[in-house]
């Protein structure tokens, strides 16, 4: 079963720091990544993220250092799905951030 998380800021975290509003996950992996849901998952599960920001895990902790030689996982088509779901963009904004949810292979952890 494929879920569609929506309504938030996909950040890739790829050499381009690509950003998407629309990400699909089934089973363990990441499906689609983009900017509406095909409708091949019209009949999947819909998580709305209330306009959120979504990053990528690296060993359960979170990959916030931006360095030429970091070592980060990436929002994207077959990677694992493996993400935090944080209150604001970090490509705007990483004061204060506030992690509010995290994923561990496509499930949420509490």
């Amino acid at each position: 079963m494929e879920t569609v998380f929506t309504n938030a800021d996909f950040i890739s975290l790829d050499e381009h720091n690509n950003t998407y509003s629309v990400m699909v996950v089934k089973g363990k992996n990441i499906v689609y990544m983009g900017y509406s849901v095909p409708f091949a998952y019209d009949d999947a599960k819909v998580i709305d993220l209330g306009g959120r920001a979504v990053v990528p895990l690296v060993n359960e902790k979170m990959c916030l250092t931006y360095r030429d030689n970091a070592e980060c996982t990436k929002l994207a088509v077959g990677e694992s799905a493996d993400f935090a779901v944080v209150d604001k963009n970090i490509l705007k904004d990483d004061h204060d951030l506030k992690v509010l949810s995290v994923y561990i292979k496509g499930r949420k952890r509490d």
